[in-house]
């Protein structure tokens, strides 16, 4: 019977962190590091070539997450509302390799726009979400014409805060 008020009290604790966005992210100023991604074809793309000169919205995100099923239309819209901007979108899944097909699947249907880039390092490693502290998806990075990381948010998307951030940038 004693290990109902520590089961309970656990219970509240997982509860209200499940509620709460993650903190664990950079803080700004970052810059987006030299580093290339395959996509889900293998090919590789340089994170800096695609973002230079250009506000970048790097969503980090999986096909299992249902906050990222969620956000991603509205997401969608945003990019869609900034074409014509030295703008771009770039989406990075956490899925890994072996889940390739369903990703690219996912983006046919959802209409996401490619390449779509996988977050593959050498030994399994993530080495996008290693260079942010990402641990939630999906995470949202704004990253200014010069490549410096101007807000990072994670699981829960604040949309005011992100069109802020994407429009302080430009």
């Amino acid at each position: 019977m004693k290990r109902m008020p520590m089961l309970l009290a656990l219970a509240m604790a997982l509860a209200l962190l499940a509620a709460a966005p993650a903190l664990a992210l950079e803080k700004p100023g970052k810059p987006l590091p030299a580093m290339t991604l395959p996509d889900t074809a293998g090919q590789s793309h340089d994170l800096q070539a695609l973002a230079k000169d250009k506000v970048a919205m790097v969503v980090y995100w999986s096909v299992t997450c249902p906050h990222c099923q969620q956000e991603m239309p509205t997401l969608l819209s945003l990019a869609r509302r900034l074409e014509g901007n030295p703008f771009v979108l770039i989406l990075i899944n956490t899925d890994g390799q072996a889940m390739a097909k369903v990703v690219q699947a996912y983006a046919l249907e959802n209409h996401l726009p490619g390449p779509l880039l996988m977050d593959i390092g050498p030994k399994d490693s993530l080495p996008f979400a290693d260079a942010f502290d990402i641990v939630a998806t999906p995470g949202v990075l704004v990253f200014d014409r010069a490549g410096k990381l101007v807000q990072a948010q994670e699981l829960a998307v604040d949309m005011d805060k992100l069109q802020k951030a994407i429009e302080s940038a430009f």
